[in-house]
């Protein structure tokens, strides 16, 4: 067994993934299933897909790398309700159930690791483990929330005056994603490529009815989660890195860990609460 949690390889020679959709009447959700053993649920970023994944390997573990609603394979509905956060929550947990179980551990990235956050406090009984990568707690200000909303609503408008090409330039120049102009031109291309490949209208369904400024703030509700979690930030990540020390607590008479695929994963049982 490798000493690590996970491994990068090569996606394409060693972890073929398995499309598969799951129908929910009005609308389908693609997934993905990648390497086999225990479920591992993966919600990706805004804008990317469960492609995100490819090259993850997690020993003993099956990846189950969901495109939310609108994203990758994903159908994108007309009806925006479909975009939001309960509605969203809702359906992950049907396609979530049909393809894993009842138990299963959870890993997003980004607006994935906010949607994952909100369903571990929604669904926890039956998460195994939580992984959280670069994600809010939503923003605690009312004023400085309605502020961000105004902000994504006008994001929105600009996506669907534009295009998909137009989004992921913009959206690359954004200061956190400035350390990944040291990705090597291959997979700085791929990323352009995915982020460009959306629908605008996906896009700005998904900005209006699930972006940080319709998030709910649950910082003051962490303590809350029963499950062992792992909140990982990267070390040129100044802002997700900020967050990663406000709310979770390093005291070593405070953790707990689990083993996943080798590596031990430590839990902050006690995080802090700001109010």
């Amino acid at each position: 067994m490798s000493q690590y949690a996970c491994s990068i390889i090569d996606n394409s020679i060693y972890n073929p993934a398995l499309r598969m959709y799951v129908d929910l009447g009005e609308y389908r959700y693609g997934v993905t299933l990648a390497g086999a053993g225990k479920p591992l649920v993966c919600l990706h970023g805004f804008s990317e897909s469960g492609y995100t994944w490819d090259g993850i390997v997690v020993p003993g573990y099956q990846l189950i790398r969901i495109d939310t609603i609108g994203h990758g394979d994903s159908d994108i509905p007309e009806d925006e309700n479909a975009f939001s956060i309960p509605t969203m929550l809702r359906d992950l947990h049907t396609v979530i159930y049909a393809v894993a179980g009842e138990s299963y551990s959870l890993m997003g990235y980004s607006m994935g690791a906010r949607l994952a956050l909100i369903y571990a406090l929604e669904y926890g009984s039956e998460v195994e483990n939580l992984i959280l990568e670069s994600g809010s707690v939503g923003i605690e200000s009312d004023a400085e929330r309605q502020a961000r909303k105004e902000s994504d609503d006008q994001l929105a408008l600009a996506i669907e005056d534009n295009d998909g090409h137009w989004f992921a330039t913009k959206w690359s120049e954004i200061s956190i994603f400035e350390s990944q102009s040291q990705l090597s031109p291959i997979v700085h291309d791929k990323l352009f490529q995915r982020r460009a490949h959306n629908s605008p209208y996906a896009l700005a369904a998904t900005l209006r009815g699930s972006g940080q400024g319709v998030m709910p703030y649950v910082g003051h509700r962490l303590q809350e989660l029963s499950m062992p979690s792992l909140y990982i930030s990267g070390a040129l990540d100044t802002k997700y890195s900020t967050i990663r020390l406000l709310y979770t607590s390093d005291a070593a008479d405070e953790r707990s860990s689990v083993e996943l695929g080798g590596r031990r994963i430590i839990k902050k049982k006690k995080i802090r609460d700001t109010k």
